[in-house]
């Protein structure tokens, strides 16, 4: 029989323990501090298992602030769940999601949400968490190596008209982001915080610094801000995060097209939206397909506020996720589980 508890500072030797387990090569330490500590949205929230003298599996929730019809408020990401091989298959992770979704109210927060691996759908349904909607990979070819052909692709298709906005890269706590996030707030439902304290905090203090943010000009005037990451190799460029002022979200994704093309070797593009958001926002004129998709997830208290089970309401990127960087290393030979995060089946690369 296993017993879930609040996990406390003095449990952090064991919660490293877990983390360098279920993320093998991971630096744990730079994770806690990054992750668990200096998070704008609030310390992360764990919880324990133990069997015995044993301890078993862990989870955490990691605070985030929720722009939802005007106003702030309390969400997290649920991440860092893992149960050790030898104790699975117990009933330890749907206790962890349990316990987690119990504790809700008395942390204010919210909801809990994600786009988690296909292995972990299911145990999180259990846990209380409801399909929202799905999350779909959008991508555009820039060079003729993404469609298996030689020499360049016709100039329209290939990259934006110049004379169009540009990429800056971003300061700490860069003025221009909050001016952004003021305006671009307005057209938005149901959305991360993307000031300039969360940028900072997500991108140029992560770990791994891979996830590069860039403030988007035009005419000398900020009307979008992002967050890139060459990922496979380099052959492709991922829009981590994008964010821009009412009208400006297609010019915004043309400025990212031209700087792949002019200053990455990537020969596409892709991002990550609801299925119903990329749809609405016309992708296709830009020249952006659906790929493959994934269950969102959501998970409330009972009771709950329901808007946050409207699809239509969400605005979902990869910043809404706790990885720090998308590069993957070889899957490893036992699989993780628990894992709420929208994360790969596969570890991260060392930090």
């Amino acid at each position: 029989m296993s017993d879930v508890r609040a996990a406390a500072l003095a449990d952090r030797s064991e919660i490293f323990a877990l983390i360098r387990e279920m993320i093998p090569g991971i630096d744990a330490e730079a994770r806690w501090r990054w992750l668990y500590e200096t998070n704008p949205g609030g310390q992360a929230l764990t919880w324990i298992a133990t069997t015995g003298h044993h301890v078993t599996g862990c989870t955490s929730f990691f605070p985030f602030r929720l722009w939802l019809d005007g106003e702030v408020v309390r969400a997290a990401l649920g991440g860092d769940g893992y149960v050790r091989p030898a104790f699975r298959r117990n009933g330890i992770g749907g206790a962890l999601h349990d316990a987690s979704r119990h504790a809700m109210p008395a942390h204010r927060i919210g909801c809990m949400y994600g786009a988690p691996g296909a292995m972990n759908v299911t145990p999180l349904k259990r846990g209380g968490s409801c399909e929202v909607g799905h999350v779909v990979r959008w991508v555009r070819p820039v060079r003729a190596a993404a469609l298996g052909l030689r020499g360049p692709l016709l100039g329209s298709f290939t990259v934006a008209p110049s004379g169009g906005a540009e990429l800056e890269a971003m300061r700490r706590h860069d003025a221009r982001v909050d001016e952004v996030w003021a305006e671009a707030r307005r057209d938005l439902r149901l959305a991360a915080v993307r000031d300039a304290a969360f940028y900072t905090w997500r991108f140029l203090e992560a770990p791994t610094r891979r996830q590069r943010p860039f403030v988007i000009v035009e005419r000398g005037r900020a009307i979008g801000a992002c967050a890139l990451e060459p990922t496979r190799g380099g052959t492709v460029l991922t829009i981590v995060d994008l964010v821009t002022v009412p009208g400006a979200w297609h010019a915004g994704l043309r400025a990212i097209v031209r700087y792949c093309a002019e200053h990455t070797r990537a020969d596409r593009v892709e991002i990550k939206l609801f299925a119903n958001d990329g749809r609405r926002r016309h992708l296709w004129r830009l020249g952006f397909t659906e790929r493959e998709s994934k269950p969102f997830l959501c998970m409330i208290p009972t009771p709950g506020d329901r808007r946050f089970l409207d699809p239509d309401r969400w605005y979902y990127t990869g910043a809404d996720s706790d990885l720090d960087t998308l590069e993957v290393q070889p899957a490893p030979r036992r699989p993780v589980t628990g894992v709420k995060a929208d994360r790969p089946t596969i570890p991260l690369p060392p930090a």
